[in-house]
């Protein structure tokens, strides 16, 4: 979640640092799920987890190139 949270505001999406603050002011008064929707992102979507995962692609990739000199 914290990667899509991350490229929400990053991307200058609308609303995304406000939707940010509003998702840390909640702290764990409310369930996850619906924690996560406050900061605009829907985890029961395979998205944000395939966005995860791509960061971490990017970095092993980078590691091998780095290693392999």
């Amino acid at each position: 979640a914290a990667n899509a949270i991350a490229k929400r505001i990053l991307s200058g999406a609308p609303n995304a640092a406000q939707d940010h603050i509003d998702f840390l002011k909640t702290g764990s008064s409310r369930p996850p799920m619906e924690v996560f929707r406050i900061a605009g992102v829907d985890m029961t979507s395979p998205q944000p987890i395939e966005d995860a995962f791509d960061v971490l692609e990017d970095y092993i990739d980078r590691l091998e190139r780095l290693t392999s000199k």
